[in-house]
């Protein structure tokens, strides 16, 4: 990992993202970017005079924080629409991990329209890591969503890369597609005790796989589905960073399974890292 990008409104919760973002540059020795973006739609005298302020806003909050300080970061203030603008300069820059702050809820424009943290999800091509408890340290407890896919490789990569020394669970939530009970959604369905413990088997495989010496990742099979699976096992065991990846579904595929990475992003009760699929 050698460039990390922290987004900010300047924000309480971005306040959390360019912390942590400092953090793993600090843990891994990536260099650091931190960028706040702008309505383009805005006057041009007001555009220009939220420019200046922005950036000495940014300016101090550098200067004020030693952990920020002494890492130098660039500053960047720039004019157009997070979710279009960001995937842009990151390829432009070679980012290696974007950090962002919690989604603020907006009510109805929620239900109407995807929130800015969603559209982000879909677009980018690196892990994105959304910044949601106080960055008062490295990670020390990790989830890790499993399915056997290679997004979620690319996670569990992530994960290793900058908390290497984090104590990790491979979680694979269980749902049988033609669940045809009245609660077949929320329970999952069945699985027969041999699948049950082919798939144990099959967990506990990729698991030893991640590793060359030392001790492998933790591992559960839970019947249910992922994303209430992952966030209640993340809440109950204490994570501090829950992983997983993200598929690339697009129009009716996603639109009838959802998509869980969304949903474990936006709703999760610790730090969450969204890998695009490979």
């Amino acid at each position: 990992m050698k460039t990390i990008l922290a987004a900010t409104d300047l924000s309480a919760r971005s306040d959390r993202a360019v912390l942590r973002a400092a953090h793993l540059a600090r843990d891994t020795g990536a260099a650091l970017h931190i960028i706040h973006v702008i309505d383009e739609d805005l006057p041009g005298a007001m555009l220009l005079a939220q420019t200046t302020e922005v950036e000495a806003t940014l300016s101090a909050m550098v200067a004020e924080n030693p952990a920020l300080a002494d890492l130098s970061p660039s500053l960047d203030v720039e004019a157009g629409h997070l979710d279009s603008l960001l995937p842009k300069l990151m390829r432009e820059r070679d980012i290696d991990l974007l950090v962002v702050g919690s989604h603020r809820r907006r009510g109805l424009a929620d239900v109407f329209g995807a929130p800015t943290l969603s559209r982000l999800l879909r677009s980018v091509d690196v892990p994105v890591l959304v910044a949601v408890g106080r960055p008062e340290g490295t990670y020390e407890a990790v989830t890790i969503g499993w399915d056997f896919s290679p997004a979620g490789e690319a996670a569990a990569k992530a994960v290793q890369d900058f908390a290497p020394s984090a104590a990790m669970t491979l979680i694979h939530a269980w749902q049988d597609p033609v669940a045809g009970t009245p609660y077949g959604f929320e329970t999952g369905g069945t699985i027969p005790p041999e699948a049950l413990d082919r798939l144990r088997s099959k967990l506990q495989r990729a698991a030893m796989e991640m590793v060359q010496d030392g001790t492998p990742p933790a591992t559960d099979v839970i019947i249910g589905p992922a994303g209430h699976v992952l966030r209640r096992y993340a809440a109950e065991h204490g994570a501090d960073l829950l992983a997983m990846g993200r598929h690339a579904r697009t129009g009716l595929a996603r639109i009838l399974l959802g998509s869980t990475a969304e949903d474990v992003a936006l709703n999760a009760p610790c730090d969450v890292l969204i890998a695009p699929p490979l």
